[in-house]
């Protein structure tokens, strides 16, 4: 029993690694650790139940061992990742199809080497088999498709179900065949010609499916590109604004000296002066304003700042990000544009007459971009994430993932605050 309960706590640290290494933390690490932890000892405690039940070469134990743990497994997966539920889907059902491969090699690879052998022989070698296909299996997955899964919105959630509900098709063809091939018995080459065609299949399959998944992210990338132009659009209309006004003014100067001349020959200098003022002050309207030396992110204050405006809500806005930063124009717009557009609506939706304040600074090597706004008294938050989502949600948090950083949202007397912090 002790070797048995051994084996199974490797097997359990294989299914937790395997999870953490697909989840994008919802909870602290502590309490995901906690969760995880319980997840281990609910699994050991089940499997051995069910060996000491069943046996440990019984079809039964196979199916119930199986079907518990995926169940289990599930719950966990769903409770501690904070990606949509469409991703989340797709992303065990894919890590259940891999379990099932894993296990009917091991169980071919230790058959094949060690034809006779005790249970608890046939359970150390099957176990060990499968944690060694694991190691580079999850290592391709971090090195390669993990970032670029984060990068892929849950919006296109009719896709992500399509997929899931191919990959589930394969995964009852493989929960059969680890039924199969449970037991230590000799398998006969039908058998395993046939699992071998599967999972070649199923291979062809994958590559379609991360094809599509690549151009889901390529697709969310372009939207992006073009809300970057937008605000490129705005300033190059800003510049040509100012442009026009400055050309008024000097047009316009020649006058302005005459009059300025005329008050001085009659001797008005008070006069002269206020005109003097006056004159300056209409300048400084005709300035463009400038947030901050970095060009996306004074193109986004800038342009948000003038239709803020425009609709009637003030807006106090300040940066220090420098004219060469570590965080990528593109992200600057994911983060920013949305941060700032979910604020003005969220102040047209409540019709307050309130503030928009947007604070941006660089500590050591991170960007830190506070902001808050009026918000609508019913709007409700859920582990520091809004409950529902808005325009531009699944952007920030994805340019936010990518830098390792973090998101956090806050709704004290009508306010609503969220800080987001992005490490270079």
């Amino acid at each position: 029993m002790i070797h048995q309960a051994g084996l199974m706590g490797l097997l359990a640290l294989t299914h937790i690694f395997c999870l953490a290494a697909m989840t994008e933390r919802k909870y602290s690490v502590r309490k995901t650790a906690l969760i995880y932890a319980a997840f281990g000892a609910f699994f050991i405690g089940l499997t051995l139940a069910v060996l000491a039940l069943f046996g440990s070469g019984s079809a039964n134990t196979a199916f119930v061992s199986f079907t518990s743990t995926i169940l289990v497994a599930f719950f966990v997966f769903i409770l501690t990742s904070s990606d949509g539920f469409c991703k989340k889907l797709f992303l065990f059902i894919s890590y259940s199809n891999l379990f099932c491969i894993f296990f009917c090699m091991a169980a071919l690879i230790g058959d094949a080497l060690f034809p006779v052998l005790s249970e608890t022989g046939t359970l150390y070698v099957r176990n060990i088999t499968r944690t060694v296909l694991y190691i580079p299996a999850v290592l391709v997955y971090l090195k390669f498709f993990r970032s670029r899964i984060r990068t892929v919105p849950v919006k296109e959630k009719r896709t992500w179900y399509s997929i899931s509900l191919v990959s589930a098709l394969f995964l009852a063809v493989f929960a059969s065949f680890v039924v199969l091939l449970y037991p230590h018995s000799g398998h006969t080459g039908e058998h395993i010609f046939l699992f071998a065609v599967v999972v070649l299949i199923y291979c062809s399959v994958l590559w379609v499916i991360f094809g599509t998944i690549r151009y889901m992210s390529d697709e969310s990338k372009m939207e992006l590109v073009g809300k970057n132009a937008e605000y490129l659009q705005g300033q190059l209309a800003l510049a040509k604004e100012n442009e026009l006004t400055a050309k008024t003014i000097r047009h316009d100067l020649r006058h302005h000296n005459q009059n300025i001349a005329a008050l001085l020959q009659k001797g008005d200098i008070k006069e002269a002066l206020r005109y003097i003022e006056q004159y300056d002050e209409s300048l400084d309207a005709a300035k463009l304003k400038e947030f901050c030396p970095h060009a996306t992110v004074n193109a986004i204050l800038s342009s948000f700042y003038i239709k803020a405006q425009k609709d009637g809500v003030s807006v106090s806005a300040s940066a220090d990000t420098p004219e060469e930063s570590p965080i990528a124009d593109m992200d600057f717009v994911a983060v920013l544009s949305n941060l700032l557009e979910n604020a003005l609506n969220g102040c047209k939706e409540c019709g307050s007459n309130g503030e928009i304040r947007v604070d941006i600074r660089t500590v050591a090597d991170k960007t830190v971009i506070v902001c808050s706004n009026p918000c609508k008294s019913d709007l409700a938050l859920e582990n520091g994430m809004l409950r529902k989502t808005g325009t531009g949600i699944d952007s920030i948090v994805l340019a936010v993932r990518k830098y390792d950083g973090d998101i956090r949202y806050e709704l004290e007397d009508g306010c609503l605050t969220v800080c987001v912090i992005l490490n270079a």
